[in-house]
């Protein structure tokens, strides 16, 4: 974390740390850890304030402020199709390419760094904080890879789909770590309510989503329908021709969605 303090106040630039791991042994501890202790290190405030589960709130507070310690949770995605992912990681790609001379530090939790989108792994982050258990019962354990060894650790999984963590260890970057919570560096009560209120919201509006989805696909299925023509359908539903005529391109214009369909 010292080489960073050099890199945001002397070079002016930002930094940017992956967090992984599985689900309970630490993602959240160590990177409210860490934050806290760069904050300090760099003479920067951080609180509850400065975690993020909303991209959306947290593109907005990056390109508003300046010289800020933040986490985003992406963990909180997890549930989730890698659809929906894949569009919320856009998004921050979007403001990272563009945020550079602000000079936050951004910790970025995820479950799995290669399910990240490249950009994250091989152009912004400065190194990977893997955290793990060796009997899968306690916390507490963690590794960490520098920047050279992500772009090798991304291509033995898209090679081999198998872990990478293990094969790219180095003994000196291993260690052990107390979690955050338990210092009382910030309220465990007020971090879940922070995630559960997210957590709510982005559900309901993820089952919306998935209803248009359905309502797209039986647009298109009217269209493709044998034995009727558009006249006759235009009649039975009550809408012009054009509009169903239309519902024939909506596999090109939503590809995701309608693979399957196409």
């Amino acid at each position: 974390m010292d080489c960073i303090h050099t890199r945001v106040t002397k070079r002016k630039l930002d930094g940017i740390f992956l967090i992984d791991g599985d689900e309970g042994f630490g993602k959240t501890g160590i990177s409210i850890l860490l934050a806290k202790y760069i904050a300090w290190k760099t003479d920067r405030e951080f609180n509850l304030d400065h975690i993020f589960f909303d991209p959306k709130e947290l593109i907005a507070y990056i390109n508003s402020t300046k010289k800020q310690v933040i986490i985003w949770d992406e963990a909180a995605l997890g549930g989730l199709a890698s659809g929906w992912q894949n569009k919320v990681q856009q998004m921050v790609i979007q403001t990272l390419m563009t945020c550079r001379s602000r000079q936050h530090i951004i910790f970025f939790n995820c479950p799995k760094f290669y399910r990240l989108n490249k950009y994250f792994v091989m152009d912004r982050a400065e190194g990977l904080i893997h955290v793990y258990s060796e009997n899968r019962i306690d916390a507490g354990k963690v590794a960490y890879f520098k920047k050279d060894q992500l772009e090798y650790m991304m291509e033995y999984w898209t090679k081999k789909h198998k872990h990478p963590y293990k094969v790219f260890y180095r003994k000196q970057l291993r260690g052990n770590f107390i979690d955050a919570f338990k210092l009382d560096i910030l309220s465990e009560d007020a971090y879940d309510k922070k995630k559960d209120s997210y957590t709510e919201k982005l559900l309901s509006q993820y089952s919306n989503d998935r209803y248009n989805e359905k309502l797209l696909k039986l647009q298109h299925s009217v269209y493709k329908m044998q034995g009727i023509t558009q006249k006759e359908k235009s009649k039975c539903i009550g809408l012009g021709t054009d509009t169903i005529s239309a519902w024939g391109k909506i596999p090109s214009k939503y590809p995701e969605i309608f693979k399957e369909v196409a």
